[in-house]
């Protein structure tokens, strides 16, 4: 969706590409939007020149593991095609895989609690909160989406996770 979709509707604004993933805990969320994009840039060049990715968490070891980019065989077993695995990674010794320099490039991992303001984030043209809006009661989850809403861009989107409900 998010190649097909998304982004050739986001890229059509002709404006720079933002992107958050919001409490992105390890990293494997904002990495694999990263590889979405590498790989729709080399089956379209040019569309996407201008993307830019923010990925936030509130806990600062896990944004270091995250900027370090280093998975052991469980996290890469989980989804990860083994092209995208010999593409997008290299062997880091231990039977882990460090995330290629190309792909840990394009996301910026910084600290942030979604409780918190997002003024400082700016705007964007998609925002991925998955599976985190479960542990929130509802009024925080409804503060958080509102704050969340006004961080977009007019007509563009914010994805949720499966689990989560809106009420």
């Amino acid at each position: 969706m998010l190649s097909d979709k998304l982004l050739p509707e986001v890229a059509a604004n002709k404006r720079p590409i933002k992107i958050w993933s919001a409490a992105s805990s390890s990293g494997q969320e904002p990495y694999s939007i990263a590889m979405t994009i590498l790989e729709t840039q080399s089956k379209k060049p040019g569309m996407l020149s201008n993307v830019s990715i923010t990925a936030t968490d509130i806990s600062s070891s896990m944004l270091d593991a995250c900027r370090a980019g280093v998975y052991d065989n469980l996290a890469l077993g989980r989804g990860l095609s083994p092209e995208r695995r010999k593409t997008f990674f290299e062997d880091a010794g231990d039977s882990t895989m460090k995330v290629k320099d190309n792909v840990k490039r394009m996301v910026n991992f910084r600290p942030q609690n979604l409780m918190d303001s997002y003024a400082l984030l700016g705007k964007f043209d998609i925002i991925f909160c998955r599976n985190v809006l479960i542990y929130f009661s509802p009024d925080m989850k409804s503060t958080v989406l509102n704050q969340m809403a006004g961080c977009l861009n007019p007509g563009v989107y914010l994805l949720l996770g499966s689990s989560e409900s809106l009420t």
